[in-house]
């Protein structure tokens, strides 16, 4: 681990682990203070522009790089344990990861819990791959990415789309995504005070706003638990302290185990969607550059 992450962690420790938010109220402020660190992170590259758009009633972003392909893109939701977070406050992510892979990434202003609770985030996602389609791009062109939450959701909307035997996307590109929120996995418990970030109460208090008295084993709620038969290939990442490190070793183990193919990267003692810190954290840079070659891929050489 760099000089640079074993500051990240310590850091983030010390500050965002006290202050992550528990109901309602908290959730409020903390998106407020978001939205404020978002103005701390490093400024986008000259040659990738931001353009607000609406894929029929759900609010997005366009991340555009130059000579980025004209036929591909990558339809991403942001993390933020579906009570938090924004296209903008994801940009240091999204445009690095539009640049690494060539192609364009339409970020999803997904609608939020408490507010909006479970299936809304959904229904967003499932309105902007439709949309998507309507302004010709093909599913095989298509990739499925997201974080934390955003990684859950991908994944449900993956599982959806098979459920409404639509055409399904090229592939997927998930993050320490949250898959399970009955938070039943290993890592819980054995994580629980490595993770510098995340804690059991945190997401179980997030899990009850989104569900609304729902069932937690729910499919398209916790995809963990759905028919992973026939999905399209995925990579994965997570950090070897997550305490959501069992979701994604579950998700890719039961992906193989359905005949699906699914790549799983555990990276050393990094903290929850380190990805965000690209151009401050070597093993950000490192993580998405690969998660770009992994797109590029799949759609050149779906085989």
């Amino acid at each position: 681990m760099s000089f640079r992450a074993a500051l990240m962690n310590f850091i983030i420790r010390r500050t965002i682990k006290r202050q992550l938010p528990q109901n309602a109220d908290e959730i409020k402020a903390f998106r407020k203070r978001m939205s404020d660190a978002g103005n701390l992170m490093p400024k986008p590259s000259s040659g990738v522009s931001f353009e607000e758009c609406q894929a029929g009633k759900v609010s997005c972003e366009w991340v555009c790089p130059e000579s980025a392909s004209p036929t591909a893109v990558v339809l991403y939701f942001h993390g933020g344990g579906y009570v938090m977070g924004d296209a903008v406050g994801h940009r240091n992510l999204s445009w690095r990861l539009a640049r690494a892979s060539g192609f364009r990434v339409l970020m999803v202003n997904y609608a939020l819990a408490p507010e909006n609770p479970f299936p809304a985030a959904l229904d967003d996602a499932i309105a902007a791959f439709d949309w998507l389609k309507s302004q010709g791009y093909a599913p095989e062109n298509i990739i499925l990415g997201g974080d934390s939450a955003g990684g859950g959701l991908a994944l449900a909307t993956l599982l959806n789309l098979k459920n409404l035997g639509a055409d399904l996307p090229a592939a997927a590109v998930l993050i320490s995504p949250w898959v399970d929120l009955t938070l039943s996995g290993a890592s819980y418990a054995d994580n629980s005070a490595s993770d510098p970030m995340l804690t059991r109460e945190v997401l179980k208090a997030w899990a009850e706003c989104y569900l609304a008295d729902r069932d937690a084993k729910a499919p398209l709620a916790s995809p963990l638990y759905g028919d992973l038969l026939g999905l399209p290939p995925m990579l994965v990442h997570v950090g070897s302290t997550e305490i959501l490190r069992s979701d994604a070793e579950s998700l890719v183990d039961k992906v193989i185990e359905m005949g699906g193919t699914a790549a799983l990267k555990v990276w050393p003692k990094m903290v929850h969607v380190f990805h965000l810190f690209g151009g401050r954290v070597p093993e950000a840079d490192q993580a998405i550059n690969e998660l770009g070659k992994y797109c590029r891929a799949s759609v050149e050489n779906p085989e």
